[in-house]
Parts: structure tokens; sequence; C-alpha cells
């Protein structure tokens, strides 16, 4: 806009002056001045000519839109020199993972600059990541190279469970004489497992028996575990008694809020026969001629009462574990009470017992007459 006014400015300026001065003839005849009209035609029709190509100019624009505005160049302004042609560096290292079959660490912190460009390559817990480099050297030197932690010289790295997490690995490329450095973003992926419960096998005890059992349980992704064991080894410890034979059935979950492992296994608890326990019997003293009851009490543990049990008595006490002393009778005796279970536990209490004299009155049974 701002030459079109210049230029329309230059053109009242020709106009003035071609009226005033340029374009008068001189006419012979009249000895009068006149004006060349075919030359001032021709001179506004230049002007013309010039305001429309610097107002093509100036309309000129770029692909976005905007002026191309074109700096004015100093006078005796020399060309650009022309700029050497610079060899073609070497490519850059690719770095390039095989592809992997699926499934908090710390990791170094990389500047935002370095977050923006660094290429990233994914891999799972417990894979093995692998860098395969496409190295070039323009002047063909023999090229080393080597791989900063957790990657090993080889450029291999066998990822555990409980790794994920990014780390920043450094790749170094050097022919001796220059080194090119390339860091990239390897990312860990994480893969949860379910809990792993070890040691799993039936198990033995007897009646009588304490039983401490806990359950061998890791987790691969080290997370915190709930584990539960059903009864009766929920408190992990179980003291048995005679009423414990028998088998059981132990379940053991775990859990790591996402995954859960059951394992179960058997647990078994032999009776132990317990022999029966006698009392109620004691040392005894009685006159000739009482009665002796001898009463005990029997207690089988193992449940054994009633018709599986036997009790038998030593002499002089009868079978139904009774005497009937006799006058003669005084003296002292040793009594075994025997009691078995039938199941091989027998069990004997031994007594004694005293059988006092008393001395009785003689007695006339039977008078007969004798005649001589």
């Amino acid at each position: 806009m701002k030459k079109v006014v210049i230029s329309i400015a230059i053109l009242a300026m020709v106009l003035f002056v071609v009226g005033c001065l340029d374009y008068k003839a001189y006419d012979v005849k009249t000895n009068e001045s006149v004006v060349d009209e075919s030359a001032i035609q021709k001179e506004i029709a230049d002007i013309e000519k010039q305001i429309t190509e610097e107002g093509n100019a100036s309309a000129a624009v770029t692909e976005e839109g905007k002026p191309i505005v074109e700096a004015p160049k100093a006078e005796n302004e020399s060309a650009p020199a022309e700029v050497p042609k610079v060899e073609e560096e070497a490519k850059p290292v690719e770095v390039v993972l095989p592809k992997l079959s699926e499934n908090e660490t710390s990791a170094p912190k990389e500047t935002p600059e370095e977050a923006g460009n660094l290429q990233i390559i994914k891999v799972k817990e417990n894979q093995l990541a692998k860098l395969n480099l496409k190295l070039n050297d323009p002047d063909k030197d023999k090229i080393e190279f080597a791989f900063s932690k957790p990657f090993n010289k080889a450029g291999e790295w066998k990822t555990n469970y409980g790794d994920a997490g990014e780390y920043v690995v450094t790749i170094t490329a050097t022919d001796g004489k220059l080194t090119t450095e390339k860091k990239v973003k390897v990312v860990v992926e994480r893969v949860n497992v379910a809990p792993i419960i070890d040691n799993i096998k039936d198990l033995a005890f007897k009646e009588g028996d304490i039983i401490k059992y806990t359950p061998i349980v890791t987790d691969p992704n080290k997370d915190p575990l709930t584990i539960t064991v059903s009864e009766p080894l929920s408190g992990g410890s179980w003291t048995t008694d005679h009423k414990s034979s028998g088998e059981y059935l132990i379940k053991i979950s775990a859990s790591d809020g996402e995954m859960k492992t059951d394992k179960s296994f058997k647990l078994t608890v032999k009776d132990v026969n317990l022999p029966p326990v006698v009392s109620g019997l004691k040392d005894l003293m009685v006159k000739e001629g009482e009665l002796i009851k001898l009463e005990p009490v029997i207690t089988d543990l193992d449940g054994d009462q009633g018709g599986n049990l036997t009790v038998t008595y030593s002499k002089p006490i009868g079978k139904d574990g009774t005497w009937l002393t006799k006058y003669t009778d005084h003296g002292a005796y040793e009594v075994n009470v025997t009691v078995d279970d039938g199941r091989g536990a027998v069990i004997s209490k031994l007594i004694k017992i005293t059988v006092s004299d008393v001395n009785m009155p003689p007695t006339i049974d039977d008078i007969a007459l004798v005649i001589k």
C-alpha cells in the first residue's frame, strides 16, 4: 500500500512537470508552443505499467497467506558465498528390539529436553531385552560400542518380576577417536503373577503332638500378601489330644489383591490308644464275716467304655468284684484289679485287703439223746 501511494505521488509530479515543460512543442506558423499529446500518453502508460508491476510484487504472499518481504540489498552487496558441501554424517544408532512374547524400581531421571526426544522401548517383566544396534562409520573404521546398566556388554538384560519401571540407557559407539552417544528409555511393564505356595505335601502326626505349620509363600512381584490357612491350623499351631485323631483337608490361600493361589494337603492325626484310668479303689480293712464289694471307677479317654472294657479281679475276689469273708479268712490279701480296653491297653491296680480275726463264741448246733 505504501508503494502504491508513493507511485501515485510520483505520477502526479510527472504530470505536473510534463504539463509545464517536457511535452510542449513550438508551432512555427502560430509562433506558439503546443502540447505533444502522444508523448504524454506514452509516459503515462509507462508509469501505469510500473505501478502495476510494483503492486503485483507487493501483493505476493507466502503459502501461509503472509506477505513476502524482501530485505533491500545494500549498495555494492556481493552475492552470497557458496556454502561448501559437507560430507554425510554417520547414521544415528538405531536400537531395535526383537519381538518378545507377553507376560517399582527407581530409574535415572532424564532432563525435559531428553524426555521429549528419547526413543522408547517397551519390554515386559521376566522377558529378555536385547538391544540390536545398526552402526555405520563413513570412514569404515572399526566401531566399538557399550551399554550402560542394567544391560550387559552384549546389550542384553533378563528382566525379572519386580523390575517394572523406566530406565534411561546410554549407548556409546566409538571409532577410537570420536565417540557418539545415544540414550534410549527402556520401559519395563509390570506383569502381575499369582503368589507361589511352596512345600505342599501331606503331613502325619500322632495324638498328643503339637503341630506347628507356616506355609511358604512367595510373590514374584514382591506384592504384600494375604495368607489364610483353614482349621485346625489357622492359628499356626495346634496341640492335639486324645480326640484329635482323623484326617483333615488343610486349605491354603494366598492373594496379592489381584490374583489368588489356592493349595491344599491332607493332615493325618494318628490315634494313640491310651490305657484306661482306674479310680475308686483303695486298700481295705474288714472283719471276718463282712462282705467286700469292689466298685472301681473306670474311664477311657478314647471312649472305649462299654462292651470293649473287661475288668478282672484276682482271688479271693470273685468275678463280680465281691467276697463274703468267713471267720477263718482273717489275714492280709493283695488283689489285682485289671482293665483291658480290648485294643491292647491293659491297666492293673493293686490293693491290699486286711481281714481281721473275729473271735466268735461256740455254738450248740444240735443235741442228740444217747441211751446205754
